[in-house]
């Protein structure tokens, strides 16, 4: 062997777990302590790996970064729920907007119907006035037609000069 393989690797594990290590299948405690012992590959390992150390400047600011990473999460998800509020109070809005328009729609369906069951009531009226206008004017025109007839027999039978004479003999005066 030589003296540039590697024996085992150690891994640094953070203080505070990811909540995403459950959704795999391995946990840390079946991590092998050493992975590739069975292994055929050799890895080279820079000497400056050698030089890390859990007490490295490293680690210090990768607690910093998790607490950037928790703060920008926290502003990520208080975003999504400023949103979310938003958005269902539009959504509200968008429905007392829909509910008025149907009632504004209603009421005007309302007042149409009222509109033509008026125009309607109107058309029957006049349609009977029209009605009994016909049948006053055919009774008249039958009667001008019946004293039309009267006056011309009359002047057939008896030659008069006067009308006054035709109609004192009638009784029309």
């Amino acid at each position: 062997m030589q003296s540039t393989e590697v024996s085992g690797i150690q891994c640094l594990v953070p203080s505070n777990p990811s909540p995403y290590l459950s959704n795999f299948a391995m946990n840390q405690s079946e991590i092998p302590a050493n992975p590739f012992s069975n292994s055929i590959y050799n890895l080279y390992v820079p000497p400056q790996l050698h030089e890390i150390s859990p007490h490295s400047s490293c680690i210090s600011s990768n607690s910093t970064s998790d607490e950037a990473d928790e703060q920008q999460l926290s502003l990520i998800i208080e975003r999504k729920q400023r949103r979310m509020i938003s958005n269902r109070e539009s959504a509200r809005r968008s429905r007392m907007r829909k509910q008025r328009h149907l009632d504004e729609l209603w009421a005007h369906v309302v007042w149409l119907r009222n509109e033509n069951h008026q125009l309607l009531d109107k058309l029957n009226h006049v349609s009977e006035t029209h009605e009994k206008a016909l049948q006053e004017n055919s009774q008249l025109k039958e009667e001008a037609s019946e004293l039309r007839q009267m006056v011309s027999d009359m002047r057939l039978s008896q030659p008069y000069t006067n009308l006054e004479d035709v109609a004192l003999e009638h009784g029309l005066f």
